[in-house]
């Protein structure tokens, strides 16, 4: 049986400061560094051609222009993805996209007939119960003409 002073003594020597700073030098510093260098000697090889040594101007603002651009237009590239993606997804909605608006169309028209015909059968009863009220009123206005300050006939 192992007590705890053995448990202590048998696991390795773990250093949790070491094991960091090896992991920050795998994960971030080196491949931070191979990018700048490889950045760096893109420029130069966009340079010499251009005649940096020399001076001339317009070289010098070709490649400038260049750099500048890279950049960008790697960052709209995602952009152009998705938008060609959504183009293609457009494409293939087109052919189903008309059918199923109709299918929509003919589904709300019959919601509406539906509630129409519900509506009315709902009303009916209301208007045949003012209509028999109405119909005893005039009827009682006939027969006692001074209860609404009328003659009758």
């Amino acid at each position: 049986m192992q007590t705890s002073r053995s448990l202590e003594q048998s696991k390795p020597n773990i250093d949790p400061q070491r094991i960091h700073h090896r992991q920050r030098f795998w994960q971030i510093i080196f491949p931070v560094l191979i990018v700048s260098v490889a950045l760096v000697a893109g420029i130069v090889y966009l340079l010499l051609p251009a005649g940096a040594p020399a001076g001339d101007v317009a070289g010098l603002a070709q490649t400038a222009t260049v750099i500048l651009t890279l950049p960008l237009l790697l960052m709209l590239l995602p952009i152009l993805m998705i938008t060609i993606a959504l183009i293609i997804l457009l494409g293939k909605l087109a052919g189903w996209l008309p059918k199923a608006g109709g299918i929509v169309i003919e589904f709300s028209e019959n919601v509406r007939r539906t509630v129409r015909k519900s509506t009315s059968a709902v009303v009916t009863p209301l208007f045949f119960i003012q209509q028999n009220n109405a119909e005893l009123q005039q009827l009682i206005r006939s027969i006692h003409p001074k209860s609404k300050g009328e003659r009758g006939l």
